[in-house]
């Protein structure tokens, strides 16, 4: 899928991950909604101020800054009524959706015995039943055009045991299954569907978070995962679908370089 003049959807946008993937979008033609539920700022002088700073209006403007396309949207990703708002608003301003990039999460830290049924809900809503609702509200568009790609964040706490995740790890172990059959149910109509490991990148979740068995796993910076999602979101069922990568591997196994 040639990127200039696409248009992509980014959750979590604002901050980490998901700005530099909403940035790296943007200097590659796409014009990016900017997607999150934060709205304010982290005060300055807290702990995790620099990795906690930032808002979807901030992404936004630094977009436009180096001038590309973006506008702002509010969305709590557990609430189906934000995500259809989300998607509403995206087609009414652009006219389109072309991307994807389902990157909100949380996580829900706590040894089973003790966990809080609560905190396990919000997990699932966010991590599972977000995603389904973003596809199934950004589908329609990219179906009816026959070409798409969509991209859900995954982890490597989906396949292997982290002390303390049994719920977070779940929930991106259900995500996996999720995207990897939708990935056939739409490979017919060219949309591709790809789950994205970006590995241990250097955010507020790592480090609020002390994760037993990762401290030799080397840390990274958010946009190193730009040309491996940039080139992600070029894709369609034609050339790559149905995939778990490691963006580690982006070169070497999978992707450019590897197959064009």
């Amino acid at each position: 899928m040639e990127l200039q003049g696409k248009v992509a959807i980014v959750t979590g946008g604002s901050r980490g991950i998901g700005r530099s993937v909403s940035q790296g979008l943007a200097r590659a033609g796409v014009r990016v909604v900017v997607a999150s539920r934060t709205e304010q700022e982290v005060p300055a002088g807290s702990e995790f101020e620099r990795y906690a700073s930032g808002n979807i209006h901030s992404t936004t403007e630094q977009i436009q800054a180096e001038g590309g396309d973006a506008i702002a949207v509010k969305c709590d990703v557990s609430q189906e009524a934000d995500i259809r708002r989300l998607v509403d608003t995206t087609l009414s301003h652009y006219g389109r959706l072309d991307i994807l990039f389902s990157n909100a999460g949380i996580d829900c830290e706590s040894p089973v015995v003790d966990l809080d049924t609560e905190l396990l809900d919000r997990c699932l809503a966010v991590n599972v039943r977000g995603p389904l609702l973003l596809c199934k509200y950004a589908l329609p568009n990219m179906l009816e055009r026959g070409s798409g790609s969509i991209i859900g964040v995954t982890s490597g706490s989906a396949r292997g045991y982290r002390e303390g995740r049994v719920g977070y790890s779940m929930s991106k172990a259900a995500l996996e299954r999720m995207f990897q059959s939708l990935a056939e149910e739409v490979r017919p109509r060219n949309v591709a569907v790809n789950l994205f490991s970006p590995g241990r990148v250097d955010t507020w979740m790592n480090r609020r978070g002390d994760w037993p068995g990762t401290a030799h796993i080397p840390m990274v910076q958010p946009d190193a995962v730009i040309p491996a999602a940039v080139w992600l979101a070029g894709q369609s069922a034609e050339t790559f679908t149905g995939q778990v990568i490691e963006r580690a591997d982006f070169g070497v196994t999978w992707g450019e370089g590897v197959l064009g």
